[in-house]
């Protein structure tokens, strides 16, 4: 009984010891790979949301908790940008892209392979039925054959590696760790997606507005090289004035021609993301309308969000989970060098024969297998698989140093744009004025139809400007919203200001 009690006990150890994987935790890995407290490009978006806090750091969590039909990112970006046109287009792009269909594909393909390892950690029972004939003939005249010859059996059997030290459990869990990666991917192809359509769909308005102002001036330019081509008639003005009236109208000609291939192109690329063709695309929006308006935008504030949401963001969470899934195949290659045990057993019935049935035969065996020479081939792959852990953290530290880079530059890029759509503004509501002032001078005949309508050409210039700045906001806007990984916190702004106002 004493050695029965010390041999369980080096059994547990051994069990112990050989499963045990090391996992750092979000603290420890925010902590080993310097996430810093605060992004500094924060102060000019700042503001005081302290009794929101507890709210707002339960958006943190990982995207994956949110079961819903509904991406959390998307809903998050309706939240953002209230434009339904545009929230049409994105419904149908995360229903139709190859790309998200594909990751869809994968994470089925890893759930399989989750249950491939863990079935692979149970017994496996076959049965077999086996008969043999041989006709009378040759049973008469061979002596060699035993009674018995003619019969039919079956039999069970059963094969079982008992996994003490962890080798079969690391590579269920590594596969654990792949499906988690899958899913973290398509959660950043959804979001990615959701950048890019409504990057296209932005840059298309703005192409369109281009378009029309465009065709505005080309009219007046055409308009004035009328006017002087009946002064050059005349003899009013020589050649050499009237060849730059030409020059300008040729120019816009061709600038008009190279607004139509941007606006082709963007629309095809957009056509590709939706996976839909033209005619579809044209039942939902018209990118042409002469009119819209820009979409209201929701307040977010981002000084209260830790820097550890770069933890929860979705391609950071699959690098994460790259990392763990490396750990697990490092610990199965140094299990790999352990013995293996197997215990194996079948039960047979003889169900006919020539002698008699209804014999009853029953085996169990087991064996212990442990490389004794020429372990290289388990020792370097050994080696190998924590030299690829060691990659594995170094590819999260430079995923999360790219996303930080990522997150300051559009913290920056949005302030900047927001000044510059200022400074465009200002310059337009000048224009504005100017533009009335020459109108009603025009209209009293105190500035001549060719000046007004030069006149006319720098307001259409300040409009399309303006557009385009509004346009550039609203993309730094976009590029913000991918980088903090598609969460700003939205639901928890709107859930604590709904809560005021009833209070």
């Amino acid at each position: 009984m004493t050695h029965f009690r010390a041999f369980s006990r080096i059994l547990l150890i051994c069990i112990f010891a050989g499963c045990s994987t090391k996992i750092p935790s979000l603290e420890e890995s925010a902590e080993q790979t310097h996430i810093p407290q605060k992004f500094h490009n924060i102060a000019s978006l700042a503001k005081d949301l302290s009794s929101q806090d507890s709210q707002i750091k339960q958006d943190t969590e990982s995207t994956q908790n949110h079961t819903d039909d509904m991406p959390f990112s998307l809903k998050q970006f309706i939240a953002l940008i209230d434009d339904k046109e545009l929230h049409s287009l994105l419904h149908i792009a995360l229903e139709n892209n190859t790309n998200v269909l594909t990751m869809t594909s994968r994470i089925k393909q890893a759930k399989s392979q989750v249950k491939i390892n863990t079935a692979s950690m149970l017994p496996t029972i076959n049965g077999s039925l086996n008969s043999s004939y041989i006709d009378r003939r040759t049973l008469s005249q061979t002596t060699a054959i035993r009674p018995g010859a003619n019969s039919i059996n079956a039999s069970v059997g059963m094969s079982w590696e008992l996994d003490l030290f962890g080798k079969l459990n690391a590579l269920r869990q590594s596969s654990k760790k792949d499906y988690a990666i899958a899913q973290s991917n398509l959660a950043y192809a959804q979001i990615s997606l959701i950048a890019e359509v409504a990057n296209l769909y932005f840059t298309l308005r703005d192409n369109a507005r281009a378009l029309n102002l465009a065709k505005n001036t080309l009219k007046n330019l055409e308009e004035i090289e009328s006017i002087n081509t009946q002064k050059l008639h005349f003899g009013l003005i020589d050649i050499a004035t009237y060849q730059s009236f030409v020059a300008n109208t040729t120019t816009q000609k061709n600038s008009y021609e190279t607004l139509l291939y941007t606006f082709e192109q963007n629309k095809n690329a957009l056509l590709v993301l939706l996976n839909i063709e033209l005619s579809e695309l044209n039942k939902h929006i018209d990118f042409m309308e002469s009119v819209y308006t820009f979409p209201q935008i929701a307040t977010f504030h981002i000084d209260k969000m830790p820097s550890e949401i770069l933890l929860s963001r979705p391609d950071i969470e699959s690098s994460l989970y790259a990392l763990h899934s490396q750990l697990y195949k490092q610990t199965n290659a140094k299990a790999a060098r352990l013995p293996s045990i197997s215990l194996s057993g079948s039960v047979g019935e003889i169900l006919y024969s020539s002698a008699g049935a209804g014999s009853l035969v029953f085996q169990i065996a087991n064996s212990i297998t442990a490389p004794l020479l020429n372990r290289t081939s388990l020792k370097q792959n050994y080696l190998i698989q924590k030299e690829l852990s060691k990659e594995a953290y170094y590819t999260l530290q430079n995923n999360i140093n790219t996303a930080l880079s990522e997150i300051e530059n559009a913290l920056f890029d949005i302030e900047s744009k927001k000044r510059q759509t200022q400074n465009t503004q200002n310059a337009y509501e000048v224009g504005v004025k100017a533009y009335e002032s020459n109108s009603a001078k025009n209209t009293r005949g105190v500035l001549d139809t060719n000046d007004f309508l030069t006149q006319e050409n720098t307001y259409l210039s300040l409009q399309t400007q303006l557009f385009n700045a509004k346009t550039n906001e609203i993309l730094s806007l976009i590029t913000l919203f991918k980088a903090l990984g598609g969460n700003l916190a939205l639901e928890s702004v709107a859930q604590q200001t709904s809560t005021q106002k009833v209070e």
